[in-house]
């Protein structure tokens, strides 16, 4: 369910961003908003107005590409949650419904409710946070490899989570990139865009002369 509404709402900002686009007043008619503004609004658009097609097209294929890949890859988180939920439930008798991280992460630490119990008595003696003895916070693995086998899913799947987040992040420096280049409209011929850089682990902000 979860990825079915992702779906539905990366189709939705696609068709919006791609309509607006087309709404955009051609170079030089009159009452176009500022580049600068427009261009923070939605990338590309701002380049349209002030006559530079080709980075219009740029800035839009970026900003596309970007919101594709943040919801594709929220749509594989939420998968991957699924599965590593469900293979709890078959492998330990986890009931996952209603839990926060907590309890998945000690699922995947503790072969059982009743031995996280037990570390948690001998490190926090009377002030340990136990698990109550009922069958809603029940769980046993029935081998270690399975708890291992446990914690492999759900780090894809928060890895993905946080592969999602950074393309969100990218998407706002798209913005004020393209906000930016549009604000020098054609009075400097430099560029301004975002690429993959060598020595860092992301991208940077190049300027071309």
């Amino acid at each position: 369910m979860r990825g079915e509404v992702a779906a539905a709402d990366w189709r939705r900002g696609l068709l919006g961003v791609v309509v607006l686009s087309l709404l955009v007043p051609a170079p030089g008619t009159a009452g176009s908003p500022q580049g600068f503004w427009l261009s923070l609004l939605v990338p590309g658009l701002g380049q349209k107005v002030t006559g530079h097609p080709r980075a219009a097209a740029g800035f839009l294929a970026v900003e596309i590409g970007l919101w594709s890949g943040s919801f594709g890859l929220r749509y594989v988180s939420d998968i991957r949650e699924d599965n590593f939920r469900t293979f709890a439930a078959e492998h330990a008798s986890a009931h996952a419904t209603g839990k926060g991280r907590v309890y998945f992460d000690d699922l995947g630490f503790y072969d059982s409710q009743l031995e996280h119990n037990r570390f948690a008595r001998v490190d926090d003696g009377v002030d340990a946070e136990l698990y109550p003895n009922t069958a809603e916070f029940f769980w046993e693995w029935d081998s270690t490899q399975s708890r291992q086998r446990y914690r492999e899913l759900r780090n894809s799947s928060e890895t993905a989570d946080r592969q999602a987040l950074f393309a969100f992040g990218l998407v706002i420096a798209n913005h004020l990139v393209a906000a930016l280049h549009a604000a020098r409209g054609a009075e400097d011929a430099a560029e301004l865009s975002l690429e993959p850089h060598p020595r860092l682990s992301g991208v940077a902000l190049v300027r071309r002369f």
